[in-house]
């Protein structure tokens, strides 16, 4: 089993009450914008879900995330991990009559205002994992059209 995630790409999130979030203007793998670039979006929001086997805890996370032809990633996020033993802890109580795998899973949300865009073309959220792993959790296209 691999470590895995994915990412949520919206206008916003909010916090609901009994800990929900509320996931508002959801992009489908692509957004479209009016206008030339270089251009500024007021608010882009980014939640993502990172997934490791329980035989793999996590010691570290940083989500990175890269704007369109940039190597560089122009933003970055710790994510607080609990000690590997007490993630294991997590898991060690559940019934062991069960088939599914068994994942540790870490989430963040990322609230980017304003986001300045100087080209189309793929923002892409990077997490890495212990220092070393790679893991992608996903892209968003970015199109500009004409007014």
């Amino acid at each position: 089993m691999d470590r895995y995630g994915y990412s949520i790409f919206c206008d916003d999130i909010r916090n609901e009450p009994g800990g929900k979030l509320s996931f508002i203007g959801c992009y489908n793998g692509v957004i479209f914008i009016s206008g030339q670039f270089p251009l500024v979006l007021p608010k882009l929001c980014v939640h993502t879900h990172i997934f490791s086997p329980v035989s793999q805890p996590f010691s570290s996370i940083v989500v990175r995330c890269y704007l369109p032809g940039d190597e560089q990633p122009f933003a970055e996020e710790p994510i607080e991990t609990p000690r590997r033993s007490e993630q294991t802890g997590l898991v060690a109580n559940l019934r062991p009559e069960t088939s599914a795998p068994l994942y540790i899973v870490a989430a963040t949300s990322l609230i980017f205002t304003p986001l300045e865009l100087r080209s189309g073309g793929l923002l892409r959220i990077r997490a890495f994992v212990d220092a070393e792993q790679e893991v992608r959790l996903g892209s968003l296209r970015i199109e500009g059209q004409a007014c």
